[in-house]
């Protein structure tokens, strides 16, 4: 049967919030809801076969994982059949399906696939089922999702981890507020995932920035993607920045531009850079300055919201507004990285309304595409579908269009806009 694949990461950070890998997860072509019931397992297992392939070797790993650890979910079927092999077990890591049980054929190829050097994860083990214990043996990372009513219970489930199995990483799963991803520290999980790390922290809001270079920094951003670009204003407020000065000046005197004289000036420097370059710079820049204390993993998801919402504007007849959905994107997780509400952003950045009132209330033409790459984002696949449907957009070109924006933020990073210094003030 042939299948369209659609695939989105989720990041799984270290304590730290550097990353340590990401969950692929990925959708067929049909909805679950068209596929009879009888013949949903045996499609699973097709599609699981052929998603795997699909996102390592047609897609290529860097441009998925960027060279980071990618979870797999495998089903009994695909793990007995050694399916895992086809891939580089130095990215792979074999995340074993609830359903599976610890048959002694699913503990042997566990131990097969370790030997060669994958690791094997538990996906969201049930605590206080004795029969799956024997499963504990054969993991490296061992996930449960995460509650606060669980609480004490997970914490006598960790300690008796760190006697028992030592050297297994303990994940934490559906970390949804910063406070739970404080708690899932204090009950000694290692590593975390779930949308804690994209929301602001209100209560223990100090601004890192002194508030008028803040102000000048979000005007910045706002000039470099006016569809009319500005130099002389944009030039204006660089100047009063030493850093970025230093860091454009920095950028246009590398090898990388191989000029005969060194330049000095800052009007000239952003005209040979160019509008491109300059829209690119700024942006990354920026976001590195506001974002101190703040994982990368934040900033790149900004820019691909921002590239995705580019991208995505001539197939939804919007092309003439693509300056305007790139900001949007890249506003979109603002408040999260300043730590403020995003009423405050909006009245510092004194952004245009049809670009703020989609940021705080997400309705609106604008309103639906956000709430489209946020449905994606975390693999609500039906959802994304409906919204997409309504622009006459398959799901599967919006995964083009997504990964498309991976690769975008990965060469960003890579190009002459980076100067050495990533987001996240690391």
């Amino acid at each position: 049967m042939s299948m369209e694949i659609c695939v989105a990461r989720q990041p799984v950070f270290t304590k730290n919030l550097n990353i340590y890998g990401y969950e692929l997860v990925f959708l067929g072509g049909r909805r679950k809801d068209d596929i009879p019931a009888e013949d949903r397992d045996s499609i699973k297992d097709s599609h699981s076969s052929r998603t795997i392939i699909h996102s390592f070797y047609d897609l290529g790993i860097a441009r998925v994982t960027n060279n980071k650890r990618g979870f797999v979910n495998f089903t009994e079927k695909l793990l007995l059949d050694m399916v895992a092999t086809i891939l580089p077990p130095q990215i792979l890591v074999v995340e074993l399906a609830q359903t599976i049980l610890p048959t002694p054929e699913v503990i042997a190829a566990c131990r097969q696939l370790r030997d060669k050097g994958y690791l094997i994860a538990l996906d969201c083990f049930r605590l206080g089922e004795d029969a799956l214990l024997p499963l504990l043996d054969a993991a490296d990372i061992v996930s449960v999702e995460f509650s606060l009513e669980n609480q004490e219970k997970l914490m006598g489930f960790t300690q008796e981890m760190r006697k028992s199995h030592p050297l297994t990483q303990l994940l934490a799963k559906k970390l949804e507020s910063h406070a739970k991803f404080e708690l899932a520290q204090k009950c000694n999980f290692t590593l975390f995932q779930g949308n804690f790390f994209c929301k602001p922290i209100i209560a223990k809001h100090k601004a890192s920035l002194p508030a008028p270079r803040r102000y000048q920094t979000l005007q910045l951003i706002r000039l470099s993607h006016n569809p009319d670009i500005d130099f002389q204003a944009i030039s204006d407020i660089i100047k009063q920045d030493i850093a970025l000065s230093y860091r454009l000046l920095r950028v246009i005197n590398s090898a990388f531009f191989g000029l005969r004289h060194t330049v000095s000036n800052i009007r000239q420097a952003l005209s040979i850079l160019g509008e491109r370059e300059l829209k690119k710079w700024i942006t990354l820049v920026s976001l590195s300055g506001l974002s101190e204390n703040k994982p990368t993993e934040l900033i790149m998801l900004s820019l691909i919201r921002a590239r995705f919402m580019e991208l995505l504007a001539s197939d939804v007849g919007m092309a003439d507004k693509a300056d305007d959905l790139f900001l949007m994107g890249l506003m979109s997780f603002m408040d999260a990285i300043l730590d403020m509400p995003m009423m405050d952003v909006v009245t510092q950045t004194n952004i245009s309304p049809h670009i703020a009132t989609p940021l705080l209330t997400r309705e609106g033409e604008f309103g639906n595409l956000l709430n489209l790459i946020a449905c994606y984002e975390q693999s609500d696949w039906y959802q994304a579908q409906d919204i997409a449907a309504r622009y006459a957009v398959s799901i599967e070109r919006i995964s083009d269009i997504y990964l498309q924006a991976i690769d975008w933020v990965q060469h960003l990073y890579s190009g002459p806009a980076h100067d050495g210094k990533t987001a996240g003030g690391q």
